[in-house]
């Protein structure tokens, strides 16, 4: 079995919050979507193999 190689972490005021570890990058990407539409929040796929953030989505308004 192989290990989880996305982490899904939430940007709060001050750091960056794990949420979960996913193995597939297609499925870290609707999961954000789906944390997103439960709290505005920016939410970050980060790949563990290559440490870069590889998707991003900023659900917070505009000014705030």
């Amino acid at each position: 079995m192989a290990l989880p190689a996305y982490d899904i972490l939430k940007k709060d005021a001050a750091a960056l919050v794990w949420v979960e570890a996913v193995q597939d990058l297609d499925f870290a990407k609707l999961r954000i979507k789906e944390l997103a539409a439960r709290c505005e929040a920016e939410f970050i796929i980060f790949d563990q193999r290559t440490c870069e953030i590889v998707a991003r989505l900023n659900t917070l308004p505009a000014n705030g």
